[in-house]
């Protein structure tokens, strides 16, 4: 059985057709009676027309698609599915291609497989702008860079995973929960490829994630960098470079001050200077070390809520 999870954000005018689309790209296959599950974070008639077409409806709690995301995601992974399907509700994914998705999970190639808009050409059926794919770009870097595996996007419309990494999964960012998926099931020893994926244009309303670029960025990029677990060497280093530029430089005007440590006290701006350097290095090697603890407390007590129900195959 196969678990199609979709959050929507005031989706009233894609959702019915996403529910059938979904239906009928799997008529065909051993999956034909997939259990559909809608994350509702809606304040429109969303949820009314996705219950109508026969859907599973669940409350995101209005936190953002991250948490909705995540709450769909647990809730699948405590059914008996072997497979979980996550799909955007705004139409731009098209659902025919699930089977695709499912293929690599069923000949065992893959763990985690993401749809990618830029791994061959035209796979994006209208005019991306710029901006957007500059971002996109950004993030596939940076990815990249935390994960040691190279991928061409970052954010896809369809992702197909085993019921096992549901199972371990754990997400912090509202606005992260694709990227952040792909770290975490890497770093948990998941299989993770990407293959061609479609992107149509959306035809109703406007992007509930990335409307603004800068903001986007401004979420995802320290949401990652912890997930990565770099933010401890990464605050560290800084921390370090800092307090040895404080030390070095009081050096410095120590020793052009022969040594007379009362004649210190008239070397201004140099004396806060130093002192500057040395606390704000100091706060950012233990700025690292609480976030780090932070981000462990939030794992335990993530799975407390959501207690892994991984069974074995």
């Amino acid at each position: 059985m196969v678990c199609i999870v979709i959050p929507a954000k005031n989706e009233e005018a894609t959702i019915a057709q996403v529910i059938h689309d979904i239906r009928k790209s799997l008529a065909s296959t051993r999956f034909d009676h997939p259990s559909i599950v809608v994350v509702n974070d809606s304040v429109d008639r969303t949820s009314d027309i996705a219950a109508t077409e026969g859907a599973i409806v669940i409350e995101g709690g209005h936190v953002g698609l991250g948490h909705a995301m995540f709450r769909g995601l647990r809730w699948a992974g405590g059914t008996t599915c072997t497979y979980v399907v996550s799909l955007d509700g705004d139409g731009q994914a098209s659902p025919s291609e699930i089977p695709r998705f499912l293929d690599e999970l069923e000949h065992d190639r893959a763990d985690l497989v993401l749809g990618s808009r830029f791994l061959t050409k035209e796979s994006v059926k209208y005019r991306y702008p710029r901006l957007n794919r500059f971002g996109v770009r950004l993030l596939t870097w940076l990815l990249w860079f935390l994960s040691g595996q190279r991928f061409t996007d970052s954010r896809g419309g369809i992702r197909a995973m085993r019921r096992q990494v549901v199972g371990e999964l754990s997400l912090t960012g509202t606005h992260t929960y694709v990227q952040e998926t792909i770290l975490d099931a890497l770093q948990k020893g998941f299989r993770v490829v990407e293959i061609p994926s479609e992107w149509m244009p959306r035809n109703h309303g406007s992007s509930r994630v990335v409307s603004s670029i800068p903001r986007y960025a401004a979420h995802t990029l320290p949401v990652l960098l912890v997930k990565s677990g770099k933010h401890v060497i990464t605050l560290a280093l800084m921390g370090s470079l800092f307090v040895t530029s404080g030390i070095v430089f009081f050096f410095i005007v120590l020793i052009q001050e022969q040594f007379r440590f009362f004649e210190l006290f008239a070397r201004i701006p140099a004396l806060p200077l130093i002192a500057l350097l040395i606390s704000v290095g100091t706060q950012m090697f233990f700025f690292g070390l609480v976030l780090e603890l932070l981000r462990q407390i939030g794992h335990k007590v993530d799975h407390i809520r959501w207690p892994s129900k991984r069974d074995p195959e």
